[in-house]
């Protein structure tokens, strides 16, 4: 009988729980180049560097000598090596699709840049990247678990591959050589762990996802790029029917008449979290003045920490929308 009655509270809880959530709305919004690059129009790449290994990773001195008497050193060295020029290749290759099939950035041919450099002629583009990996160390650990099994408790050796590398970059002005931004990545990866030591991840496999990834993230300081953001609307307090009616028509999709609905709410019935709601639909339609406005309102009525925190967000997204009108304008002149 408890069991019941606690069953039955946990259910009711839940149900309190799902339906005091929060209706959101998703919008996407173009956000503008992390980095200013005074209007480039043109922009060229050298191929991502592989530096020679520093270290086999992860192997004692006494380990190493004996591979280093039987032939095996070298190999070892030319391993490590490869591994880091796929993984840089994939940069490059990465980084080249993107740049190919940009909308704000013409890419120049890289041998053309390569050319400019080696005899010291004008660089044809407005800016060009250049990186390496600065760091790369990669090994095959070993960690022992306790299991149950039906014959009792095993002690099982499973083995993992550790990834740690270190990337660098920098965009530099082509006309002035002078380096706009210097970046490093650090990277630190695990795979997952095996009962096999043949079975554990190659190093391109575990660093493969990681490495697309570093490219995503230099595109965005080069160009604008696309979030997607969930602007959460207030819930209902004072169950009013016409509440959960703007509430239903925020779900179906229909934005700039439920703000409309809000917005009358607050006017005529100073809801406070009818006022809050019409500022954040406006925020979602791209009113975004409108939306400051109005919650600059709702703040300085109710003095509401929740209308105080939208509104800083709200005037976030102002300034990164005239930074993007900005980049976009000086890149058409």
């Amino acid at each position: 009988m408890k069991k019941s009655f606690l069953l039955i509270i946990s259910v009711l809880l839940m149900v309190s729980l799902l339906a005091g959530c929060a209706t959101t709305v998703r919008v996407a919004i173009e956000r503008p180049a992390e980095l200013d690059l005074n209007g480039a129009k043109t922009v060229g790449m050298l191929p991502f560097q592989a530096k020679a290994s520093d270290s086999i990773g992860g192997r004692n001195n006494a380990v190493v000598a004996v591979m280093e008497f039987f032939g095996y050193f070298d190999w070892f060295y030319d391993q490590d090596d490869q591994d880091r020029q796929q993984l840089a290749d994939l940069l490059t290759r990465t980084l080249q699709q993107e740049l190919s099939t940009s909308q704000y950035l013409d890419l120049v041919d890289t041998n053309r840049i390569q050319a400019a450099l080696t005899s010291g002629t004008p660089v044809p583009c407005d800016v060009y990247l250049t990186g390496a990996i600065s760091r790369f160390d990669t090994s095959i650990e070993t960690v022992v678990r306790e299991r149950n099994y039906s014959e009792g408790k095993q002690r099982v050796t499973y083995y993992y591959r550790h990834l740690e590398a270190e990337l660098m970059y920098q965009v530099i002005d082509a006309s002035t050589n002078r380096v706009i931004s210097y970046k490093t990545v650090p990277i630190d990866l695990d795979s997952y762990e095996v009962t096999k030591r043949s079975d554990v991840d190659s190093v391109y496999s575990l660093g493969r996802k990681t490495f697309e990834e570093c490219a995503y993230t230099i595109m965005k300081q080069l160009q604008p790029y696309t979030v997607e953001k969930y602007l959460s609307l207030l819930s209902d307090k004072h169950k009013d029917p016409d509440m959960d009616y703007a509430d239903e028509v925020v779900k179906s999709g229909n934005t700039e008449y439920a703000e409309s609905l809000y917005e009358e709410l607050y006017v005529s019935r100073g809801y406070m979290e009818a006022g809050y709601n019409a500022a954040i639909l406006l925020e979602a339609m791209g009113n975004l003045e409108d939306a400051r406005d109005l919650m600059q309102e709702v703040y300085d009525i109710f003095k509401d920490n929740r209308a105080l925190r939208a509104l800083e967000d709200i005037k976030t997204e102002i300034n990164s929308a005239n930074r993007l009108k900005y980049q976009n304008e000086i890149r058409k002149s």
